[in-house]
């Protein structure tokens, strides 16, 4: 049996499951330690994880897979968890600039004035 994972919120649920793919035979995660930033500033992973381990003929133990897929797995969801983050932030954004575009609206249709002067 392979791992997955479900996500749900109110509005939305999303499975993920780990199939053949690269992906899931490495466990160096792409979402997982040092920014490709940092890493181009020079600096070195030093907590990079190990590989996968093997049997005596080489081959992957069952452990071993279950680390890698799991680490795939992982990266599904931290990008998922990304694009929603992302989603949130514009939609935010979207919202605060059609607030601010409304309010400069209705003050010059007030004729440009916030000040409450008395007359």
């Amino acid at each position: 049996m392979k791992p997955s994972a479900v996500y749900t919120s109110p509005i939305e649920e999303r499975s993920f499951t780990v199939d053949d793919s690269d992906r899931y035979k490495t466990t160096n995660g792409v979402t997982t330690g040092p920014s490709s930033y940092v890493l181009n500033a020079g600096q070195v992973d030093r907590d990079r994880p190990s590989d996968a381990k093997v049997d005596a003929a080489g081959d992957v133990t069952y452990l071993g897979r279950l680390r890698t897929q799991l680490t795939g797995l992982q990266d599904d969801i931290n990008e998922f968890l990304t694009a929603k983050m992302e989603q949130a932030k514009s939609k935010k954004q979207k919202t605060e600039d059609e607030q601010r575009i409304q309010k400069e609206i209705n003050d010059l249709l007030d004729g440009g004035d916030d000040d409450d002067e008395e007359e």
